[in-house]
């Protein structure tokens, strides 16, 4: 997908549970556990109208910090929703849309499970 490549490791892409680095050797191994700060794949909400697209630029409290990976609208939540690689989240998260700032909300996914909203808010 958008979201993963092979420049991204699974600690940046909300994978981290799917690698077990104790015990095991394997390629990469050494790497993943030298990697101590790294951006993290989040979700967004948008808040007001319009659509969250990939490669908007998202700020927190004003600061650059990261971009959408990708993003559409989500019938089922009423609302625009992305996924995007951050290196910082606050209460004051913002994304550029055509030289506007609008406001979004930082989540954990999945957005939807069952038809039903399941994300919470990240604490920051």
């Amino acid at each position: 997908g958008n979201d993963m490549d092979e420049s991204v490791t699974p600690l940046e892409s909300y994978m981290a549970n799917t690698v077990v680095l104790e015990g095991r050797d394997f390629i990469g191994a050494d790497a993943l556990r030298k990697q101590t700060e790294h951006d993290e794949l989040v979700g967004l909400v948008m808040l007001g109208k319009g659509i969250l697209r990939a490669h908007y630029p998202v700020f927190s409290n004003d600061a650059p910090v990261g971009e959408i990976t990708s993003g559409a609208f989500s019938p089922t939540l009423g609302k625009s929703i992305a996924l995007a690689r951050v290196s910082a989240t606050s209460s004051n998260m913002t994304v550029g849309i055509r030289g506007k700032m609008q406001a979004v909300e930082c989540v954990n996914p999945p957005f939807v499970r069952n038809g039903k909203q399941v994300y919470k808010l990240r604490k920051t």
